[in-house]
């Protein structure tokens, strides 16, 4: 299941891109400004600014929703909602207050949607970028996918957290041309508790990629509370140089400063926001990293 696909993407590998946002994800980071994309299923989004006061279409749908009169505030009953309930819903909504993320598509027919910018992945050097959630929960479909693409010499990456068995991942690597890859902590306590993950999953797959030969990229997340500080963040840098240093590579390594782009969406899901509401405004902490990254020999770009 899908739940968007971004077209003329510019930051998620080279060139003119399309990403290929996949539903599901291995991991619950708090700071996650995706979390639509958490869940396998498809979610119902309400935003309480389209919604009519006089509309009680959505009310007399399903016993799930509870809509005074004369009112946009809703109660949703989620846990009740199934899949075809969701769908009525955002189809009956004459506004788009009520929307549904996710969506099962045909490879053939994401194929053919892919296709429709071959000319500018041409051009420009560019290609697909496979994203989430976690593109490798959806292993076979992924796999029947880029095949495809590398039939059609289209520059295929993924982004991915590595948080999956390593026999979801093997079948794919002789057909992904670069890995995006985070680096959130070198900690496992601690990354266990801010992201429901076991860290020890993540290292061995990437030395298994190191040893395939893979073009990797690494990105850090700087998030307050976790690991925007100066000792953790050369850690983590040093982790990146490490792999580099054994395997080698490009040695590039993207910062991404935390920011709150997403908060809106838990509204929009009806869900709780436990991270900074600010963005994090620590430049000389920025400034240190990306001299200590330089200093191990690895090129930083930093990303919104």
């Amino acid at each position: 299941m899908l739940c968007n696909l971004q077209r003329y993407a510019t930051h998620d590998g080279p060139g003119i891109r399309t990403v290929v946002f996949f539903k599901g994800c291995s991991l619950s980071c708090r700071w996650c400004q995706n979390p639509e994309s958490q869940s396998l299923k498809a979610d119902l989004l309400f935003d309480e600014r389209l919604c009519l006061e006089h509309c009680q279409r959505c009310n007399s749908q399903t016993f799930c929703i509870q809509k005074q009169p004369h009112s946009t505030q809703v109660v949703i009953n989620r846990h009740a909602l199934t899949t075809d309930l969701k769908i009525e819903l955002a189809e009956c909504c004459p506004t788009g207050a009520m929307s549904l993320c996710g969506e099962d598509i045909a490879v053939e027919t994401l194929l053919s949607r892919l296709m429709k910018d071959r000319s500018f992945y041409q051009r420009s050097q560019g290609g697909v970028t496979l994203s989430g959630g976690e593109p490798f929960m959806h292993r076979e479909y992924l796999l029947a996918l880029i095949q495809r693409l590398a039939l059609e010499k289209i520059h295929t990456a993924a982004e991915t957290c590595l948080h999956v068995p390593w026999a979801y991942i093997d079948p794919a690597v002789q057909f992904i041309n670069l890995w995006l890859i985070d680096i959130k902590h070198t900690d496992p306590e601690k990354f266990s508790v801010w992201t429901k993950g076991k860290l020890s999953l993540i290292e061995s797959n990437l030395t298994k990629l190191g040893q395939a030969g893979a073009d990797v990229v690494f990105r850090v997340p700087i998030i307050p509370g976790f690991n925007a500080t100066q000792t953790e963040l050369k850690e983590i840098i040093h982790q990146a140089a490490d792999f580099y240093d054994r395997f080698g590579g490009g040695r590039e390594l993207h910062l991404l400063p935390y920011h709150t782009y997403g908060i809106h969406k838990y509204h929009l899901l009806g869900l709780p926001y436990s991270c900074d509401t600010e963005a994090l405004n620590e430049p000389e902490l920025l400034e240190r990293a990306e001299a200590y990254a330089s200093q191990v020999g690895l090129n930083v770009i930093f990303r919104g």
